[in-house]
């Protein structure tokens, strides 16, 4: 069986730093109906059905949230495509 190469990321002047778990956030995805939103949520980690050691794609992971009233739910992350600070006005339009 071959070795997996190990991939490094390219140099970068851009700045990478992880989500700041003590804070809330809005997070807006994409669902049958159109584009909806959570506002005002906690991300609380990943969620799978697979060994966590054994993942094998993005469609079994899902983004752990908890809402204001401490009610936790998950969304598919794929789905997800923008995550702001909770409360920030984000002015956008779609593209015909």
């Amino acid at each position: 069986m071959a070795k997996a190469k190990k991939v490094t990321a390219p140099k970068s002047n851009l700045p990478l730093s992880n989500f700041d778990l003590k804070k809330r956030y809005d997070v807006y995805y994409h669902m049958r109906k159109g584009v909806c939103a959570c506002r005002d949520v906690a991300v609380k980690g990943k969620r799978t059905f697979e060994d966590v050691d054994e993942v094998k794609g993005p469609f079994v992971q899902y983004l752990e949230l908890e809402d204001a009233k401490g009610r936790t739910f998950m969304l598919n992350y794929l789905h997800v495509f923008m995550i702001c600070e909770a409360g920030v006005k984000v002015r956008f339009s779609s593209a015909k």
